[in-house]
């Protein structure tokens, strides 16, 4: 196990690299024939950036976070000094792109935004009619083409498209935090009106599929809402509402056990104290009788 993370001026593997201000490679990605699974070792290059443009087959990034499995098609953006592996198997498809950072802050000068939004690791998969993946990738093989042309004013042909790349890898990036965002507003919006009609409805009136019916989502799709705002399913949800119910009867009335488990429409008593003990780990009376003497000792004056 090497002591230190693999660091290359150049690209992958080649460590005595010594590239230009305007270096520019454009390579296939699973060219060769293959049987097994294959990859990228833990590295970072100092002054390029990268991009992956996987058509095809499975493929795993990892990067300072946990490892990512990739759904393909997508374009994957590296920075540069940033830690990356990728893992790939045998039918692993696209293209790589690495430019020299020098070049990338000249072309885009003149937009900082897009600079400094793109200087991170992203994965993008949402694409657009506007963006499609396959006017992306067509980009990236137009970049190939007049790398390894002869044409006049080839470095100014090249400026534009990686121009209009960025551009569009931008909007790309913008449209995917929208949705992500438009998301997580229409996830509270839900778990906000679930909680409303939980409030309203009497403890074991509805079941999970009924709350959800009413918010013409499935249940699945209720729980999914409900842990990743609050962290709990559904029913826990629900539960909890009976549990602060029960509490307010029994700390703030003198009603007994039984009329409790009535108003609360348990069936008895006794699947009141079972439920009860489950959720708090006291019985009711239990519960009651620390309530009280908890309220007593903060009444009492200090010493």
């Amino acid at each position: 196990m090497p002591k230190e993370i693999a660091h290359y001026n150049g690209l992958y593997g080649d460590d005595k690299a010594q590239v230009s201000h305007t270096y520019i490679y454009s390579q296939l990605i699973g060219q060769r024939n293959r049987t097994t699974t294959w990859g990228l070792k833990p590295h970072l290059h100092g002054n390029l950036y990268q991009l992956f443009f996987l058509e095809a087959g499975q493929a795993t990034l990892d990067t300072s976070a946990d490892p990512v499995e990739l759904r393909t098609p997508c374009v994957v953006l590296i920075p540069s000094n940033t830690v990356h592996a990728f893992t790939f198997s045998p039918q692993v498809r696209g293209r790589s792109l690495t430019v020299a950072d020098a070049l990338l802050d000249t072309i885009l000068q003149v937009s900082p935004a897009i600079l400094i939004e793109l200087n991170s690791v992203y994965v993008l998969t949402d694409f657009t009619e506007e963006e499609s993946f396959a006017e992306l990738l067509s980009l990236e093989r137009a970049i190939h083409a007049e790398m390894h042309s002869q044409l006049p004013e080839k470095q100014l042909a090249l400026n534009g498209y990686f121009k209009l790349l960025f551009v569009k890898l931008f909007r790309l990036l913008k449209h995917q935090q929208n949705k992500a965002k438009g998301s997580s507003n229409r996830n509270l919006h839900y778990f906000h009106e679930f909680q409303k009609s939980v409030a309203r409805a009497a403890p074991f009136e509805k079941k999970i599929s009924q709350y959800a019916q009413e918010l013409n989502i499935t249940a699945v799709h209720l729980n999914r809402i409900c842990q990743a705002v609050k962290g709990r399913s559904a029913l826990e949800i629900v539960n909890a509402n009976t549990i602060r119910r029960a509490h307010n009867h029994l700390v703030y009335t003198s009603s007994s056990i039984s009329e409790i488990a009535y108003t609360l429409q348990f069936a008895d008593s006794s699947y009141f104290t079972r439920f009860f003990r489950k959720h708090t780990g006291l019985s009711p009376m239990a519960y009651r009788a620390r309530a009280y003497h908890d309220e007593k000792q903060s009444q009492q004056p200090d010493a």
